[in-house]
């Protein structure tokens, strides 16, 4: 067993003009004494637990959860200088400004990624081979795609600066950043050590950021591995824990204490933060969810006064929360229903102001469900 009061972050190598980090192998028992630490433990897994069993009590959570990911692929998209708002993350690709469709483009493969994620988690261990799948899907037809989408880096790359003599962070050269990852892997899928959980994930993220094994996308796909791994050891049941949020809104704290870990050997400090952003995050999905019950069960109340049948009108509305802008001929293709009963009901969702039209055309509308949408925001 190692404390992570004596813990080591690593050293540099020097190449040519520069230093180049290595971080130190983490695979171990980490055990500590610090007081605070054990307490934002407890506190953070109480609430992921919270969360965890109140999730679990809600009837159809996979309908929700698809607005859950898309908000989190927004923020995480954000963190990385993308700059599209949620409005256009859930617009056709033809309605965004020719512009930002880069941007546009990053934020679906996330969400692409973050699916594919969890649903090969059943099939595979967080493994390398996993890590590469997701990074391919993220990278896909966008800026990075010219950067070895699925492949870990053969060059040298850099945090900050035009160069790595004047870069604020160099991480492992090439040579190494295999050995890196296998350490990194091994720690990952250690069962026979005791470091909890939520420890054991915040050492990830930070091992993982270090090593930095893609040339691009390593942000977003170090954020997509967190979820993953609690959910792979069972902390959640469902992909709806995210902390990209937290992080963009603390972005220069999550760096700092990033960087302290390697420059202080302050690991505790960066788990504390962890464990923060596990805590905030938790309460927030929660509040999140509470909402969403609540606004269902009244549009379940609702659907009753209007024309049409409850069952034909809910439809509909489970589409929307799927999909909650959407082209109005989309809607009636997923919808299922004849045309006149699906244009009698829409007409009355709208008059109704239970969704809106944003278009004002005849033809080609728009529906948004922009009650449901606010939930998440």
């Amino acid at each position: 067993m190692k404390k992570l009061e004596e813990y080591k972050s690593g050293n540099y190598i020097k190449v040519d003009d520069y230093k180049a980090f290595t971080p130190s192998k983490i695979n171990e028992d980490w055990v500590w004494n610090d007081s605070e630490l054990n307490t934002l433990l407890a506190k953070a897994n109480l609430e992921l637990g919270i969360l965890n069993g109140y999730a679990s009590q809600i009837p159809n959570i996979d309908i929700y959860i698809q607005m859950h990911v898309k908000i989190e692929a927004n923020k995480s998209s954000r963190i990385e200088g993308t700059r599209t708002t949620i409005d256009e993350d859930l617009s056709d690709i033809l309605d965004i400004n020719p512009e930002k469709r880069d941007d546009w483009r990053e934020v679906q493969n996330y969400v692409e990624a973050v699916n594919y994620g969890f649903k090969r988690i059943n099939e595979i261990p967080i493994s390398s081979r996993l890590i590469k799948e997701l990074h391919a899907i993220l990278l896909k037809e966008v800026r990075g795609e010219h950067k070895n989408p699925g492949e870990y880096r053969k060059s040298q790359n850099w945090i900050g600066g035009s160069r790595p003599s004047n870069a604020v962070y160099v991480p492992p050269i090439p040579s190494i950043v295999s050995e890196c990852l296998s350490d990194l892997e091994k720690f990952i899928n250690n069962l026979k050590i005791n470091t909890p959980d939520l420890i054991k994930i915040a050492i990830i993220h930070y091992q993982f950021e270090s090593i930095h094994p893609f040339l691009d996308g390593n942000g977003r796909t170090g954020r997509i591995i967190i979820p993953l791994y609690l959910m792979s050891r069972g902390l959640i049941n469902k992909p709806y824990f995210y902390i990209s949020d937290y992080i963009e809104k603390n972005k220069n704290a999550y760096y700092d204490f990033l960087s302290r870990v390697r420059t202080n050997n302050d690991m505790i400090s960066w788990i504390k933060f962890f464990l923060e952003a596990t805590i905030e995050t938790s309460r927030n999905a929660r509040v999140k969810f509470e909402r969403v019950v609540e606004f269902t069960n009244l549009m379940n109340r609702e659907v009753i006064n209007l024309p049409g049948k409850p069952d034909n009108i809910l439809k509909i509305i489970d589409v929307l929360y799927n999909e909650p802008k959407i082209s109005r001929k989309k809607l009636y293709e997923l919808s299922g229903l004849k045309s006149s009963t699906y244009n009698n009901i829409v007409n009355n969702l709208i008059k109704n102001r239970i969704v809106s039209e944003t278009t004002g055309y005849s033809r080609n509308q728009i529906i948004v469900f922009d009650k449901y949408i606010s939930l998440f925001e």
